[in-house]
């Protein structure tokens, strides 16, 4: 009995305790400020300047697709909260970051700009930063700051009504207009070309009187040449070949026309033209007459004709001054005429009768041309 009696006093004594206790001055209070609770912006306006505006944009936009965000201007968003945003760069390598919410309160960053990644760093400095500011997890910079109103242009001037033309009266005058020439420094031209040129002779033939060698030597021409690329020349060739003792020269004078061909830097001058060419023979050095037996023969020039190639590679040091270089390729014919057989070849032999030289026939010249041209003032 006395045990169960003392343990219904311990009950007893022990039932005031289990009452709640009265709040103490320990307890945890509410949050004072409305900034430091979690809320959602519904909308921003974005003020950009020192970035591609374009890049930046849509750069926000991917990193924000909830966010309504345009540039800055036009009507005021009509759900709030919203924002404003200031994106600047104040130097090459720095940028500068500014929020200003719909309450009054103001954020400011400043950032590093790594060249060529500025669009990315921008907008996800900014991104970063809108979503702490809606978290609550940065404090305001300033408090009660105005979002600014967008910048106006400028008005433009209307433009001036067109001005009708007066009739035209007796009083003004009827003359020819004056017309203002357009400037042709830049125009094709014509050019003047001097050509200096050296070629070695060889008959062509089954069985060549003489040998194939038929001369050696160089001639000097003078050639023009069209904006549209037609080509004319007038030159002269001297060639000569000797043996044992016994010469023959020969001088000929030709003109020729053609197409001069120009791609870039290569030009193919091809020319057609005409020849007469004086010959004549000579003994130790000497003018020596042609002799037939006792008798003296008459040495009528050459008359012929030819093909000539002239491919080169063509400078250009100033602007209406070119050079060309590069072979020459001639292939031609000729012949004398004789009064009492017609046109024939002449075959030389000396006095023994051994074969020395041919003169006329089917020849081809190989050399190297060099061409200076100077373009011609226009009109």
């Amino acid at each position: 009995m006395l045990s169960a009696s003392t343990c219904a006093l311990v009950v007893l004594l022990a039932a005031p305790a289990a009452t709640p206790a009265a709040p103490s001055d320990m307890s945890p209070e509410p949050a004072n400020s409305a900034a430091d609770e979690p809320q959602e912006f519904r909308a921003a306006r974005v003020d950009i300047s020192g970035f591609d505006e374009a890049a930046v944009l849509a750069a926000l936009r991917l990193r924000l697709p909830r966010l309504p965000i345009e540039r800055h201007g036009g009507p005021v968003p009509g759900e709030s909260p919203h924002l404003y945003l200031q994106l600047s760069r104040p130097a090459d390598d720095r940028g500068a970051l500014r929020i200003i919410t719909s309450d009054g309160r103001a954020y400011e960053r400043s950032f590093p700009v790594e060249i060529g990644q500025e669009v990315r760093v921008a907008a996800s400095t900014a991104a970063n930063l809108i979503f702490a500011v809606e978290q609550g997890a940065v404090a305001p910079d300033e408090e009660d700051v105005a979002i600014p109103p967008p910048a106006t242009a400028e008005p433009q001037p209307e433009p001036a009504p067109p001005v009708a033309a007066p009739p035209p009266s007796q009083a003004e005058p009827t003359g020819p207009k004056v017309q203002v020439q357009k400037d042709s420094s830049d125009a094709p031209r014509w050019e003047l070309g001097l050509a200096l040129h050296g070629a070695a002779v060889l008959g062509v033939g089954r069985k060549v009187y003489g040998g194939p060698f038929a001369g050696a030597g160089g001639g000097i021409g003078l050639e023009v040449r069209s904006p549209r690329g037609f080509a004319a020349a007038l030159e002269a060739r001297a060639i000569g070949q000797a043996e044992a003792g016994v010469g023959l020269g020969r001088l000929r004078i030709a003109v020729a026309a053609g197409y001069a061909l120009r791609r870039g830097a290569f030009e193919l001058p091809i020319l057609v033209g005409l020849a007469i060419e004086p010959w004549w023979v000579t003994r130790d050095g000497e003018r020596a007459p042609l002799l037939a037996g006792d008798d003296v023969v008459a040495q009528p020039p050459l008359l012929g004709g030819f093909l000539r190639l002239s491919p080169g590679y063509r400078l250009q040091p100033r602007r209406h001054l070119g050079l060309r270089v590069g072979p020459r390729l001639e292939v031609g014919g000729s012949f004398v005429v004789d009064e009492h057989e017609g046109p024939r070849v002449v075959a030389l032999a000396d006095a023994i009768g051994v074969p020395r030289f041919r003169v006329g026939g089917l020849e081809l010249s190989l050399g190297l041309e060099v061409a200076l041209q100077f373009g011609l003032p226009s009109r």
